[in-house]
């Protein structure tokens, strides 16, 4: 438990407010004082509420004392956490060290470095630990200079670098309080660069908001192209996609897009789940600015349904922006057909909601982009994760194309992580993947009691679904590792139609 406890900076104000606490038998385990704040803060172990109300009472009956009250932290305690919390966002390890060169703080990811949990570095030499630092007592009591040098920790060169730290006193003369350690990586530094490299550009949203290489199908470059023309016009937007399909980063990045050609900064995007909405929800809408986004739409109450027909027809799809602060934008994973028939949702209230409807393609309608899809998930997986983004052999990487995923890019982003997470350090080969059992296997026989014949019409059966993913002779020989004209003839041989 923690009390602020607001009063004049005066002489003796701490000690008459601590007494307050001996007769109530508080054991207390934080004391702070903010001048800027005008604030004393204590910490202690929680007690009851009626021993509370009494000490809060007897805190305020001080001369001097303006408020006191409970909260959730000290000012310090927040600098504390917010400072850790930066750390651990920097892509490298960090020590802290006092002037005996023991450790008062270390990141996770300087404790991986390391090999090493965090509780069993702290207050321990850090020369115990990384052994190419060569550095005296006295260096370490009156840090002066920087240092940069290359060490060694479990075969994995790292570039260390030293920095003092110094405290002003109240005279304004600098003195030494320790030394910050930083632990950088190549991998990381590569890492990072990668990153930069392959995330999209925030000035132009929708263009680059999908990637060239995961915009090879017909069908993502049609969801785009009626995406681009349908997000200037106010009228109500279905976006239908399967489970998994990506429905709301597609809505995200339609909105950005919308916001930057628009120029409204104050506009918002929110979200609700249809079954979180009530009558309120409607009745709010025109105060509202920006893009509301109902998800899984047949889900929604009966009465709340008719709210929102209700409003729609008082906001007719020929309205202009002008007209309206708010664009009502229902995300499904049912099929227009199915929404269309549904017996739980009102028809009028549909087809005004599906004035523009925009459908997300499912990954069974997008082979040609799913190596591009697997590069995209990995590299930010791995970084996430801090961990090298791994090669995958051709044969990974057709076994993952001829998958159905009927969990979409949900059950193909849980693959790669589950993959990441377990084959480290080494190029992902087929068999390092684990799928469902899936109709990508056909049950073999030996037909005419010919091994070739088998063999022939398995490979046939196998060319016919790369194909798809590899629409031209030149990509599917380069994918499958034979040359141009071998493939050509084995696609005239086994007339498939190029």
């Amino acid at each position: 438990m923690r009390l602020e406890i607001q009063c004049e900076d005066r002489i003796g104000m701490v000690r008459e407010a601590l007494d307050l606490f001996i007769p109530h038998g508080i054991d207390m385990r934080l004391v702070e004082v903010d001048t800027k704040r005008r604030c004393i803060y204590c910490g202690f172990s929680d007690i009851p509420f009626s021993k509370l109300q009494q000490l809060l009472a007897d805190i305020r009956r001080l001369d001097s004392v303006e408020d006191v009250k409970t909260v959730m932290f000290t000012p310090s305690e927040r600098e504390h956490n917010a400072l850790y919390t930066l750390l651990e966002a920097l892509p490298d390890g960090v020590i802290s060290v006092d002037l005996k060169g023991n450790i008062t703080m270390v990141t996770e990811l300087a404790a991986e470095d390391l090999n090493v949990p965090v509780l069993n570095l702290l207050h321990k030499p850090v020369q115990q630990f990384i052994k190419g630092i060569n550095v005296s007592k006295d260096a370490w009591a009156n840090p002066r200079d920087g240092m940069s040098k290359r060490i060694r920790i479990r075969n994995k060169t790292l570039l260390l670098e030293m920095k003092p730290i110094f405290v002003s006193d109240d005279e304004g003369v600098t003195n030494p309080a320790g030394t910050v350690i930083y632990l950088k990586s190549k991998t990381r530094l590569d890492r990072q660069a990668e990153s930069l490299k392959q995330a999209p550009d925030a000035e132009n949203y929708l263009e680059n908001y999908f990637r060239p290489a995961v915009m090879k199908s017909e069908a993502m470059r049609r969801t785009l192209l009626q995406a681009k023309a349908f997000a200037e016009v106010p009228m109500p937007l279905l976006v239908q996609g399967e489970v998994g399909t990506g429905k709301r980063d597609l809505v995200d990045a339609l909105f950005q897009y919308w916001q930057k050609h628009q120029g409204d900064r104050e506009a918002q995007l929110i979200v609700r789940h249809a079954r979180e909405l009530v009558r309120e929800d409607i009745n709010k809408l025109d105060k509202m600015s920006g893009w509301f986004v109902i998800e899984d739409i047949e889900c929604l109450d009966e009465q709340v349904q008719l709210d929102l027909a209700s409003w729609l027809s008082r906001h007719p799809g020929e309205s202009t922006s002008l007209d309206s602060n708010v664009r009502l934008v229902s995300l499904s994973s049912l099929s227009q057909k199915q929404l269309s028939n549904s017996e739980t949702l009102n028809k009028t209230l549909y087809f005004a909601l599906a004035t523009l409807a925009l459908a997300m393609p499912s990954l069974r309608d997008r082979k040609e982009d799913i190596e591009g899809l697997i590069q995209q998930v990995i590299s930010a997986q791995a970084e996430r994760y801090r961990l090298p983004v791994p090669s995958i052999s051709k044969g990974a990487l057709t076994k993952l194309a001829l998958y159905s995923w009927p969990g979409n890019l949900k059950e193909l982003q849980n693959t790669c992580l589950q993959t990441l997470l377990t084959i480290k350090d080494k190029e992902w080969q087929a068999e390092d993947i684990l799928l469902p059992e899936n109709n990508y296997m056909v049950d073999m026989a030996l037909i005419d009691d010919s091994l070739e014949v088998t063999v022939k019409q398995w490979e046939a059966e196998l060319l016919k679904r790369l194909y798809p993913s590899f629409p031209s002779t030149r990509r599917l020989a380069k994918a499958v590792g034979m040359s141009h004209s071998a493939i050509a003839n084995k696609l005239k041989e086994y007339e498939i139609n190029t």
